[in-house]
């Protein structure tokens, strides 16, 4: 196999690796979810979020979300979370839909990312309804 050939097949698996690794978020905030763990959700935020939790609507900074989010998890501790669907659009934004189980309820969480200035991917909008 000459060098040229080796060289496309590096970059190739390269950018593959790189695709593979930035579809992670989801799977790394569904399992923040699991384990109620808001500092990993929160890493995942832009500097300001489109946040709905039930009744609470609007666009916050990382630590008001974060405050949120907090509240969310204490008042309805998971008993299972399941990602249901994942996309993206044309315009290179990505979102998921995931079920989160309690004892007493289900919700539906929304999660919208789009690729941050510095090439990673961020939340932008992340909703959760009562199903």
């Amino acid at each position: 196999m000459n060098t040229f050939k080796i060289k496309h097949i590096l970059t190739l698996l390269f950018v593959i690796s790189a695709t593979l690794l930035k579809a992670d978020v989801f799977d790394d905030v569904i399992n923040a979810f699991k384990t109620q763990n808001t500092k990993e959700v929160i890493k995942y935020l832009n500097s300001s979020v489109e946040l709905t939790i039930l009744d609470n609507d609007g666009v916050y900074s990382k630590q008001q979300a974060e405050i949120i989010l907090k509240s969310f998890f204490y008042q309805n501790p998971p008993k299972n979370v399941t990602m249901q669907h994942r996309g993206s659009s044309g315009q290179g934004s990505k979102y998921g839909i995931a079920v989160y189980e309690t004892n007493i309820a289900k919700y539906r969480i929304y999660v919208f990312i789009k690729e941050g200035a510095s090439n990673t991917n961020m939340i932008h909008e992340m909703r959760i309804e009562k199903e």
